[in-house]
């Protein structure tokens, strides 16, 4: 999971607050009520980050990935693998 929001109290509320300090949320009257913004938040931060159309570090070429730990294309990664069992073998 990223780390993008936490939640803060101020005088007479609480706020949601990014990772550069900024408030991303209106104030709210209790800390339950900006917990679940927090995580509604968060969870639409962390589904940004997981699959989608990305360009391989290798190539460019432009490739469905299933998240950010994904970045080579299949053609690239298959080229990959096969120098490194021909390099060891």
């Amino acid at each position: 999971m990223t780390r993008g929001y936490r939640v803060q109290k101020t005088r007479a509320a609480f706020v949601v607050i990014n990772a550069e300090g900024d408030r991303v949320s209106p104030f709210l009257a209790n800390e339950l009520a900006a917990e679940r913004e927090r995580k509604r938040l968060q969870d639409a931060l962390d589904a940004r980050k997981r699959a989608g159309f990305r360009a391989c570090l290798c190539c460019e070429a432009s490739f469905w990935s299933h998240g950010i730990h994904n970045r080579l294309c299949d053609g690239c990664r298959d080229h990959a693998t096969r120098l490194g069992r021909e390099m060891a073998g």
